[in-house]
């Protein structure tokens, strides 16, 4: 399987690389590589603690898995693992009844610039283009991005919506108007 390594204060060895490629070939059995646009792994090492967050683009979706810990084989097995099921679930929701519209989610998910800021209170900005998509669809993308919250403009009205995880695993929807 075909992946790009970005590492961070780390230089990345051989067995690595091939410990990564060993863990993520795995999910050939869900989906064939070239169902995937891009996966990316970045690696850094912090406080005697290795990061390691994936991001796959397939056509239409943008899966997200992130994992830490101290021993760098077990973390790429557990982040292995967790990224399998994810696509698992993404597999079985798109064969669900609720089927995503003709409409790609990757046109929702143009190009995102980052930008780190030193001294201030926000270290962190993020830009993107927001584009229509329905609940069903800004739902199953919060879900594979494995984040608690989702900004989106919502195709039947027109206005940007919020959907949140609650603490009783529940989902919150905030719907904005002028």
């Amino acid at each position: 399987m075909k992946f790009n390594i970005y590492a961070k204060e780390i230089s990345v060895t051989e067995p690595m690389r091939e410990q990564l490629e060993k863990k993520l070939s795995k999910v050939n059995r869900i989906f064939d590589e070239d169902r995937f646009i891009s996966i990316d792994v970045r690696i850094s090492k912090e406080r005697g603690q290795y990061k390691l967050e994936l991001t796959a683009h397939l056509s239409g979706m943008v899966i997200r898995v992130e994992e830490k810990g101290t021993d760098f084989y077990l973390t790429v097995d557990k982040l292995a693992d967790i990224f399998e099921k994810r696509l698992k679930r993404f597999k079985e929701r798109k064969a669900m009844k609720h089927k995503l519209s003709v409409r790609e989610i990757t046109d929702s998910l143009p190009t995102s610039e980052y930008v780190e800021e030193e001294g201030s209170i926000i270290t962190r900005r993020k830009r993107f283009a927001i584009k229509p998509m329905t609940l069903e669809e800004a739902l199953l993308q919060m879900e594979m991005l494995g984040h608690t919250f989702f900004v989106f403009k919502n195709a039947e009205s027109g206005e940007i919506n919020v959907l949140y995880s609650r603490k009783n695993g529940s989902v919150g929807l905030i719907e904005m108007s002028e």
